[in-house]
């Protein structure tokens, strides 16, 4: 999904068809700043991390089994940021954000 970025923020719209549209769903986020892990977490409630691991600066890219997964050398984090499985041994992190109108807004 790509993000439009402004003034410190990120913008997001998300419509039925977005990844985001359910509770559970996530996606990753991309846009002039930077790489975004974002979740549905609630219904209206999201939260967007930072999509670069914390072991060696690899773009998470993977969700599976409600776990954001990095592609480079395997470390797990829950969709709060928290390392779930090493070898990352610090969390990601994490941004406000705001939904409205269908669009999500995280603040950098």
């Amino acid at each position: 999904m790509n993000g439009s970025a402004s003034s410190g923020t990120v913008t997001v719209t998300i419509d039925a068809s977005s990844p985001l549209a359910t509770v559970g769903g996530a996606a990753l986020v991309q846009s002039a700043s930077g790489s975004f892990l974002v979740s549905q977490t609630a219904q209206g409630t999201f939260v967007a991390l930072t999509a670069i691991c914390t072991h060696e600066q690899c773009t998470v890219t993977g969700f599976q089994s409600s776990r954001y997964v990095c592609p480079c050398h395997g470390s797990q984090y829950s969709t709060s940021g928290s390392v779930v499985q090493g070898p990352a041994t610090r969390a990601l992190q994490q941004f406000a954000t705001r939904f409205a109108a269908n669009v999500l807004t995280i603040t950098l």
